[in-house]
């Protein structure tokens, strides 16, 4: 009789939980084991028969019997994870969505930035005013061309507009000061509050790690190649400052010798570009500046045959000495 009269508590437990919501299956679970007892394999007579106001149920038979019922394990835990997920998405929703309404709003703006001649008209537009000021303006000019320089930006184009708006003098000045203070700013971010962040960056890349085997056999001459590269500007400026022999001295000496020349060269065609734009107002014409041409030309052949030649071969150079 015990036997049986275990059995059948046993079969009411099972329908009961198999007929609770998934909701209450907790709390059914609890009012039926609280009048419900059942016997455990191996347990003797006497502990079947002994009454219990309690149900001793192990982790293990609840899960198998929440498996059974056909549902997942009720928790009243939040799972961590998905909040996490839920607000990653979020996040990422509304940034995107705020771009979209800039770009929107903006559209024209973005549009001069990937069109070569409005891009330079505007930049030519806004530099004349700012010329327009004298030499507060160059002062503008030289501190906003540090932030540039700084994002590491192209800055021929705007080193040109900037000679045919200051002429060659105010051209070289503002260029050349805005561009060394931007690249110093660089550096020094670089090595204070961006060093764990850049230092990340640059161990991803395998030739940073060849870069900084040179620059501890040779810091002025693998500066100075670094700094003539093809590589954009932002690298070459963050990539020394986590090169602890090149100091602030011999960093300053390698954007000098390498920023002066382009300086005074576009400088000098924004300032021969403006003279010519006023004398075809005028209607009158001017001889080419041979000089001027011929220098282009060198930076031409220069910058896409000799400075790629010089850091490859520079960089293989470094692969056979490790």
């Amino acid at each position: 009789m015990t036997g049986r009269k275990a059995t059948k508590q046993q079969l009411l437990l099972t329908i009961g939980i198999l007929l609770c919501p998934a909701n209450n299956a907790a709390s059914s679970s609890s009012s039926l084991l609280s009048s419900i007892s059942l016997p455990r394999s191996g347990a003797s007579k006497n502990q079947l028969n002994r009454p219990s106001s309690s149900f001793d149920f192990r982790k293990n038979d609840k899960q198998q019997l929440e498996q059974f019922r056909g549902g997942a394990l009720s928790s009243t835990k939040p799972n961590n994870k998905n909040a996490a997920i839920t607000r990653k998405s979020i996040t990422i929703s509304s940034i995107i969505a705020i771009i979209a309404t800039l770009s929107f709003l903006h559209w024209e703006t973005i549009q001069t930035f990937f069109d070569r001649e409005k891009f330079r008209t505007a930049i030519i537009q806004t530099l004349n005013d700012i010329a327009s000021k004298g030499h507060q303006g160059l002062f503008l000019y030289a501190f906003g061309f540090m932030f540039w320089e700084c994002c590491g930006l192209p800055t021929s184009v705007v080193e040109t507009a900037a000679g045919m708006a200051f002429g060659f003098r105010g051209g070289v000045v503002g260029s050349f000061v805005g561009k060394t203070c931007g690249s110093l700013l660089a550096f020094t971010l670089g090595r204070t509050l961006l060093s764990n962040v850049v230092g990340k960056k640059m161990e991803e890349n395998d030739i940073f790690g060849l870069v900084e085997r040179g620059v501890e056999r040779h810091p002025v001459k693998s500066a100075l190649i670094l700094r003539y590269s093809p590589f954009p500007q932002l690298i070459k400026n963050f990539a020394l400052s986590l090169t602890k022999p090149v100091t602030w001295p011999i960093f300053l000496l390698a954007i000098t010798i390498h920023g002066f020349p382009f300086s005074l060269l576009w400088a000098a065609l924004g300032n021969d570009s403006s003279m010519r734009l006023r004398a075809s107002e005028m209607g009158e014409t001017m001889a080419a500046n041979v000089v001027l041409n011929s220098l282009l030309i060198f930076v031409t052949v220069f910058g896409f045959v000799v400075s790629p030649a010089i850091t490859g071969w520079w960089l293989a150079d470094l692969r056979k000495e490790s």
